[in-house]
């Protein structure tokens, strides 16, 4: 499964995922760093093939160079980036995202929320661009 990161409507950018042609992790990880070198304030929004978004497993390597990158990354992921917000229409699958979503954003740096439609999530994300205050609570 292959995660594809969409600017085209930056500062919201989409992220899907896709069975299509595999990115590399290099291509994603410079897909991101670009996102994060435009110094600009954004907004994840995601959805699709990852509805058992916590089952996905990467091999150690994976994981450890993931780790790294986000160590590496985590002053300018804490800055710019606003949330990520997960549509997921289950309510069920909702209550069931919150224990990872605590592990999101300690990892990551920046919140998880999840969004129970399309427009729920483009209206959390036009009020979290337009907040001058970092979206976390604990600063």
């Amino acid at each position: 499964m292959t995660m594809l990161l969409n600017t085209a409507t930056f500062p919201i950018v989409r992220l899907s995922y896709d069975q299509g042609p595999a990115e590399t992790a290099d291509e994603a990880f410079a897909a991101f760093e670009a996102l994060l070198d435009r110094a600009a304030p954004f907004v994840i929004i995601g959805q699709g093939a990852n509805a058992d978004i916590d089952d996905h497993e990467h091999d150690p390597g994976e994981q450890r160079r993931l780790a790294l990158w986000s160590k590496k990354h985590k002053p300018r992921l804490r800055e710019f980036v606003k949330a990520l917000i997960y549509v997921e229409p289950s309510r069920t699958k909702r209550l069931g995202m919150r224990a990872f979503q605590i592990v999101s954003e300690k990892f990551w740096g920046y919140p998880m929320l999840v969004a129970a439609s399309e427009t729920e999530a483009l209206e959390m994300a036009q009020a979290l661009l337009k907040s001058p205050f970092p979206s976390r609570a604990n600063g």
